[in-house]
């Protein structure tokens, strides 16, 4: 994990976190190692990255609640509307594991719910970076591990 990134605001009330701050390097870059290769997955999948990084540099910036909430409802939405879209795909294309897929979209989407509803209830702290920082990392691990699965029903046309 790269360094902790110092992050200072004045006259800040804000309890002293820097050193639990991630850096710009947390964020997520794009690569072919996360594509499936169908380019509307791909940019869907571009567009969710770009919300998730959003998320954790408003949380490394410090923005107020309402924006950090804003972002993550966005992140939802945006991940309820790719997992049907992904879901409808696997049903035309004959996904042998659509249904655990589909499962596991269910959690994801939970999971999103339950975090978007912990930063409603919280204030800044260690847990929007926790949370800031595992939506990443699962994001990441569903790409990598998750979605390549279906490459090649979704690729073949």
């Amino acid at each position: 994990m790269p360094a902790p990134r110092s992050v200072s605001k004045r006259g800040s009330s804000l309890p002293n976190l820097d050193d639990t701050l991630p850096d710009s390097g947390s964020l997520i870059e794009w690569n072919d190692a996360l594509s499936v290769h169908n380019s509307e997955i791909d940019a869907e999948h571009r567009h969710f990255i770009a919300l998730v990084n959003e998320l954790n540099t408003a949380i490394i910036s410090r923005c107020d609640k309402a924006e950090v909430e804003r972002i993550m409802g966005l992140i939802l939405d945006d991940a309820v509307a790719h997992f049907a879209h992904e879901e409808r795909l696997f049903f035309e294309r004959g996904f042998p594991l659509a249904q655990e897929h589909s499962h596991i979209h269910h959690n994801l989407s939970q999971t999103l719910r339950s975090a978007l509803e912990q930063i409603h209830q919280s204030e800044f702290g260690r847990e929007w970076i926790a949370i800031g920082l595992a939506i990443r990392n699962q994001l990441v691990n569903h790409l990598v591990s998750v979605d390549s699965q279906y490459i090649a029903y979704l690729s073949a046309k």
